[in-house]
């Protein structure tokens, strides 16, 4: 067929009337009118713009403030995850050695720690591990290799008690006597298939404050909540562990370790999380808190940060200004502006539109056939099955498949066979009723839902479909293809009472279609 392109009609142009004179003597007049009112709307929309971008910026900066804080804290579980999964490949490590479990069960002391002592001195160069034990199942402690003298204590820290109780790995933070962070890892030790007691590692988490404060470059303040220390055992902590940090510096806390530049103020305020940025005034410092919770999930003492907004307050300033001046100038073409976008908006949603509609038929059609899905017949049978039933109404479903159709695609190749797929469908749909839904089970297989339709008419329209492709000689790239088809027929409510049951007697009565030598309509029959 040639095409055959039609001339476009001329558009007339416009007929513009010859008021030259009359407009240049109101011109002087019309300007007034124009430019008064003009100059009042563009002194109102500036300021509205500057209050609104200043409400912005604000918001901007707090959003700011809360995206950089959240990206702290997921640093701090990441980091603390990562030295938690080191812990356990650690433990395991050490489960799994041999002479080490052999000495353990002996109850031999000595050899356990002369071949733990290099492990450890390993693990702490290497891997930051402070703390190094061995327990009994009665729950008492066998060997400290951190402080070999003592031993014999009953252990009783909530992480070993969950791993006794559990049988399982358990890992999480505990605040110790002395008051430091603790990292502590319980593995439950198993020899030869026996258990025979629990290996616990642990580190003290400083080092993770110090790796955030250089990852970061934020300055924070770690503390930890007085009600539970003794000022007796922080004390001894501090001689115990090097620190210089004063009990009563801080009312309710005490301060473990400050990291980069924290402001004393800061600290010493009893409400350090609120904000002290100055409003669009340039510089200021937010200061914020994170809980730290140990494994019972209590709050035993905060992470400070100390946020410098100085840079991103400066540059809302001077995005404020550039943004000020640019409306003042754009003003004068707002009109011609708002055109040009309207067009670009016009055509952008006119593209969105065509975009949505295409989107919905791949969701719902098979892009080889057209007809319906697998997963949009699945949604059609559920919306007939329940209207059937509340109805009270019959509902048919036609199972089809076509016969041989591996035959078709060896001899003439997967090109014929989608062509004949194609040349199928548009056969079954020329004849469907309204109403009905057509639908490309999968593969060769083909499914009709037909709602308000008796088992004798299904039966009727199945044999119609059967005779019409057994007839039909679909010609592909030239070559002439005949196929026939096996249908099963399942009937609400002779057959099922519900969809999925439904669809599989209809399977069953096509398969038995199949087996009675194709080319051929079964109704399903219950054996």
């Amino acid at each position: 067929m040639n095409d055959v392109s039609q001339p476009s009609s001329p558009q007339p142009d416009g007929v513009v009337s010859d008021r030259t004179e009359r407009v240049a003597g109101e011109r002087h007049g019309l300007a007034k009118q124009i430019i008064i009112p003009v100059s009042i709307a563009v002194g109102i929309i500036l300021l509205l713009f500057l209050l609104s971008a200043s409400i912005i910026a604000v918001t901007n900066l707090n959003a700011h403030t809360h995206e950089r804080l959240g990206t702290l804290t997921n640093s701090v579980d990441q980091l603390i995850h990562q030295e938690t999964d080191k812990l356990g490949a650690v433990a395991v490590a050490i489960a799994i050695n041999a002479p080490l479990a052999e000495a353990f069960v002996k109850k031999d002391r000595a050899t356990l720690l002369r071949i733990s002592v290099p492990l450890f001195a390993a693990l702490t160069e290497n891997h930051q591990i402070t703390h190094f034990y061995y327990h009994k199942l009665d729950g008492t402690n066998f060997l400290r290799v951190h402080h070999p003298p003592r031993f014999g204590d009953l252990v009783d820290r909530h992480t070993f008690g969950l791993a006794r109780q559990n049988g399982k790995v358990a890992a999480g933070i505990e605040l110790g006597l002395l008051g430091t962070y603790t990292l502590r890892l319980v593995k439950p030790w198993y020899y030869k298939n026996q258990l025979i007691g629990f290996v616990e590692v642990g580190m003290e988490i400083d080092h993770l404050f110090e790796k955030l404060h250089q990852i970061s470059g934020i300055a924070l303040a770690v503390v930890i909540e007085k009600q539970y220390l003794t000022r007796a055992r922080w004390q001894q902590g501090n001689v115990a562990f090097g620190r210089d940090s004063d009990w009563d510096r801080l009312p309710d806390s005490v301060v473990l370790g400050v990291f980069g530049e924290f402001s004393e103020q800061a600290l010493l305020s009893v409400h350090a999380q609120e904000s002290a940025t100055p409003w669009l005034t340039g510089g200021g410092t937010v200061y914020r808190a994170i809980p730290i919770n140990d494994i019972q999930q209590r709050t035993v003492g905060q992470l400070y940060i100390a946020l410098d907004q100085s840079i991103s307050s400066d540059g809302t300033i001077k995005i404020v200004s550039y943004l000020t001046l640019i409306v003042v100038l754009s003003l004068s073409a707002l009109i011609l502006i708002l055109r040009a976008a309207t067009n670009r908006v016009e055509s952008r949603l006119s593209t969105a539109m065509a975009e949505k509609s295409d989107f919905e038929r791949r969701i719902k059609y098979d892009q080889m056939t057209s007809v319906y899905n697998q997963h949009e017949f699945y949604r059609l049978l559920d919306l007939e099955m329940e209207r059937a039933v509340r109805q009270q109404t019959p509902l048919s479903v036609i199972l089809l498949d076509i016969d041989f159709f591996k035959t078709v695609n060896d001899e003439h190749g997967h090109q014929i066979g989608d062509c004949v797929l194609r040349g199928l469908a548009l056969e079954l749909l020329a004849y469907t009723r309204d109403g009905d839904h057509l639908a490309r089970y999968g593969g060769e297989e083909f499914t009709v839902i037909l709602p308000n339709t008796s088992l004798q008419d299904a039966s009727e329209i199945a044999e119609r479909w059967r005779i019409v492709i057994e007839g039909r000689v679909f010609s592909c790239d030239g070559q002439p293809v005949n196929i026939t088809i096996s249908l099963g027929v399942a009937n609400y409510p002779l057959h099922a009472d519900a969809a999925k049951t439904l669809l599989q007697h209809a399977d069953m009565a096509m398969y038995t279609a199949k087996r009675r030598g194709r080319n051929r309509v079964e109704v399903y029959h219950a054996r």
